[in-house]
């Protein structure tokens, strides 16, 4: 009571802060992810959760584009060899084709979940990227790195429609970067 005692009544003084990349007290971004602050990365998790309660919706309507604009690329699915582009209606009513479609998405929202885990540190994803490229490899008859960005405009569409007002130029600056930073590591991937 009073004479120079510790005042902290005997209680040990919590641990320092872990340290912050910006002055809002947001944790660090690792230097992999194509975002400079944490606020950035919030922003596209947060655009992002839209996009997860229409998963099943948006992996389709994202596939069906991508066949779409790249019709020679359908033979390029075993699955897909009794449907036709043409009849959208069978197409997006076919288990394959939501299965196939189901599995695209999920690339990119585990990328998006694993970088949600641990901003400051993006292996995990890059490590998922990584062997989704590897396994294009392995598994697709001639395919090549460069159809990995044949499907950047079906992802930004998809995006675009889902989000519709609120994707304005920011939204659209998130998602091709995050796009480009999933590009670059399938590509490690496939070319490894």
């Amino acid at each position: 009571m009073g004479s120079g005692g510790s005042s902290d009544n005997g209680r040990k003084s919590a641990p320092p802060p872990p340290p912050m990349n910006d002055d809002n007290n947001n944790p660090p971004v690792d230097s992999r992810l194509p975002f400079p602050s944490f606020r950035d990365l919030f922003t596209l998790k947060n655009y992002w959760k839209t996009i997860r309660r229409n998963d099943k919706d948006c992996a389709k309507a994202m596939m069906y584009m991508y066949l779409t604009q790249n019709p020679d690329h359908t033979s390029k699915y075993p699955k897909f060899k009794n449907l036709s582009i043409a009849d959208k209606e069978k197409m997006m009513a076919d288990p394959a084709f939501e299965n196939v479609a189901g599995a695209y998405l999920k690339v990119f929202d585990d990328v998006i979940a694993a970088v949600e885990d641990k901003p400051n540190d993006a292996q995990p994803a890059c490590d998922r990227l990584i062997a989704v490229g590897k396994m294009h490899r392995a598994k697709v008859q001639g395919m090549d790195s460069g159809l990995f960005q044949a499907m950047e405009e079906p992802f930004l569409h998809m995006v675009g429609d889902v989000l519709q007002d609120r994707y304005n130029d920011k939204a659209e600056n998130l998602f091709r970067k995050f796009y480009q930073f999933c590009l670059k590591y399938l590509a490690e991937g496939y070319n490894s």
